[in-house]
């Protein structure tokens, strides 16, 4: 070590400080970055109702498949109905509340 260096100082120049800059570009850019409102579908929200929906259809319809075919495809579309109308009852439960804040 070199005489009067501070070892836990952040290096001034070099991969290390550009990384760190770079990341601090990133936090500010995220920070800058409008949020969407409580109530708003995103993509997101949208791919975890639908393929939520989807993979309890799947179970569901897999469950009462030794009742027969036109009963178990009810079974399935109706608990992939419940699925979807849940979460965009949650949605929309939650866009609500919070424009009473």
């Amino acid at each position: 070590m070199t005489k009067k260096q501070d070892p836990y100082a952040l290096p001034t120049t070099g991969p290390a400080r550009a990384r760190q800059l770079r990341q601090e570009r990133i936090k500010a850019r995220r920070a800058a970055t409008p949020s969407a409102p409580p109530g708003a579908l995103s993509r997101r929200f949208l791919l975890w109702a639908l393929g939520g929906g989807v993979g309890l259809g799947l179970v569901a319809f897999s469950l009462a498949w030794p009742s027969g075919m036109p009963f178990a495809g009810y079974v399935g579309l109706g608990a992939a109905a419940v699925w979807v109308v849940g979460a965009f009852g949650l949605r929309a439960l939650t866009a609500r509340a919070a424009a009473r804040r």
